[in-house]
């Protein structure tokens, strides 16, 4: 295996700002959570956030709860946009209502994920139980009119076994939204998803993981952990409150280097992005190429 650059792994980094949400999404193990649950403290955010800037993270707002609960997303805001940045958050859809929408002005991401994971409006109030797809699509608008434009905004839509709408109709659904649209095949996140009839994506043991090579998961207690799929803090890398990013990074590039994936939750994974190439060249050293490159993994 050539070296990898220990900033591989801080390429794309998810901040869970919280696992609290109000949702009860369809899609969402959240039954199985057994770590905390909590708001990340502003001043280890602040310690974070300088850190990823430094080293050229494109950080987005999420996890396992709804960013925008946040009480000092304000001041999550005017802090990111002091910095060299670029950072979103990804949102479920019926969180586009109108408190949401001022949170995000609040905060002014470059880009945020939506995720509208169905275009039927029976599929859509089976996700997300006592929600109208209408009143999501007008938030979706109401968003778009906000910003200016659809400038940063993508789609993140699932197919499950049970979807009700083809692949292709989902594409020409939003296309003539003028959105651009992911589409992902739903899987048991990390094995926690209790409903196994909505899986289309295949389990397999994973040795070595693209996904862990060049992304990372914090979590609000600072916690950075393998994978994002880990309910319970069993897959710790280090703890960010007394660990620098970059030392904890390392870390992960000598986890790759090892030859395998020592964790339980790569025994049978069934996360399509773990099949991402590890990295074969220098780490880019601009924005531009940095982002080229994620434009080549689809993110």
């Amino acid at each position: 295996m050539n070296e990898i650059d220990p900033r591989w792994p801080l390429l794309t980094v998810d901040v869970e700002l919280t696992n609290i949400c109000g949702q009860n999404c369809l899609f969402c193990p959240r039954e199985a959570i057994t770590r905390p649950q909590g708001f990340m403290p502003y001043a280890l955010f602040e310690k974070l956030i300088r850190q990823l800037a430094a080293a050229g993270s494109r950080v987005i707002f999420c996890g396992m709860g709804n960013p925008l609960l946040h009480p000092d997303i304000a001041e999550i805001g005017r802090l990111c946009r002091s910095l060299p940045l670029n950072y979103g958050l990804t949102v479920q859809a019926p969180a586009l209502d109108a408190a949401g929408l001022e949170k995000i002005a609040r905060l002014q991401p470059a880009f945020i994920e939506v995720s509208f994971p169905a275009v039927d409006e029976n599929e859509f109030a089976e996700i997300f139980p006592g929600q109208k797809m209408a009143d999501a699509l007008s938030g979706l608008h109401n968003l778009v009119r906000q910003r200016g434009s659809n400038r940063g905004i993508t789609i993140n839509a699932v197919m499950t076994a049970e979807s009700k709408v083809s692949e292709s109709q989902i594409k020409e659904f939003w296309a003539s939204h003028g959105l651009p649209c992911r589409l992902h095949p739903c899987h048991s996140r990390g094995g926690n998803l209790e409903k196994t009839g909505l899986l289309l994506a295949k389990p397999r043991p994973v040795k070595t993981c693209g996904l862990f090579a060049t992304h990372s998961f914090i979590t609000w207690e600072g916690n950075l952990l393998a994978c994002c799929h880990d309910l319970e803090n069993s897959t710790v890398i280090s703890d960010l409150n007394s660990t620098l990013l970059l030392a904890a990074a390392a870390r992960k590039v000598a986890i790759l280097q090892g030859g395998s994936m020592p964790f339980k939750i790569c025994q049978s994974c069934d996360e399509p992005a773990a099949g991402r190439p590890l990295p074969d060249r220098p780490f880019p050293a601009s924005i531009k190429a940095r982002s080229r490159f994620l434009k080549k993994l689809n993110c």
